[in-house]
């Protein structure tokens, strides 16, 4: 058994940050946005980075991220975690080393590649589900899309960030950023220590590619390992 979390904007601005949002209403800027892009382009795999299906080296293959990780990433990372009907569940948002990581080719070597106006061109929710089975000693491995309405703008310059979004009702959040690790975005309002942390990169066609992570392991010793990592993966080029 595994849910599909469905991520609205309200639940991205909570990834990203545990800052209230500020909203607007630009009726221009909705009309400009009105048109859900065609995302077909991209496969479900866009810019990610599976594990192996040989669930013996899935820590081998977890522990290669882990140069990436700062002090101060890790301390943006608290997990839940729960028992019942013998079923051991953890749970972490945003997560910072998820099952299915972005890809380690859209590192971006200087921040200021970051700076400019970019406009979505997909916006969706990819959810990857790696399990194995003690008992029968299978692997199993699935993929789900779920395009998500609405588009959105960043604008981004040498210290802010700021977002809007068209549905399912206009609104802008602004917040302060560090790219950290060539690879993680921190997103902040007053102190860097309540941040929040999203994976960012860009890919060889130079698209905008940010990753925002949610991770829940499942588990009954001896019987089976579930992990499923539900992206809310958005897309951005530069407005022609």
């Amino acid at each position: 058994m595994y849910f599909t979390p469905y991520l609205p904007l309200a639940a991205v601005v909570c990834l990203l940050t545990t800052i209230p949002r500020q909203q607007t209403q630009t009726a221009t800027f909705a009309r400009q946005l009105s048109v859900a892009p065609d995302t077909s382009r991209f496969g479900p795999n866009y810019a990610t980075a599976l594990p192996t299906s040989t669930p013996e080296q899935w820590e081998q293959d977890y522990t290669r991220y882990a140069r990436f990780l700062t002090p101060e990433i890790r301390r943006t990372q608290a997990g839940l975690s729960l028992t019942h009907g013998g079923v051991q569940t953890w749970w972490c948002q945003p997560s910072a080393s998820p099952h299915a990581q972005l890809d380690t080719t859209t590192r971006i070597d200087d921040a200021a590649r970051l700076q400019g106006n970019w406009q979505s061109v997909a916006n969706r929710l990819v959810v990857h589900i790696d399990s194995f089975s003690v008992t029968e000693q299978k692997f199993y491995r699935s993929v789900k899309v779920q395009e998500l309405p609405g588009a959105m703008t960043l604008q981004i310059s040498a210290q802010k960030l700021s977002l809007q979004a068209t549905q399912p009702k206009p609104e802008k959040l602004t917040r302060n950023y560090a790219l950290i690790s060539q690879r993680y975005l921190l997103l902040y309002g007053m102190s860097r220590a309540a941040g929040a942390i999203a994976q960012v990169g860009l890919d060889a066609e130079g698209r905008l590619i940010l990753h925002q992570c949610a991770v829940t392991e499942r588990k009954i010793p001896g019987r089976y390992l579930t992990y499923q990592t539900a992206i809310r993966q958005s897309i951005y080029t530069h407005p022609q």
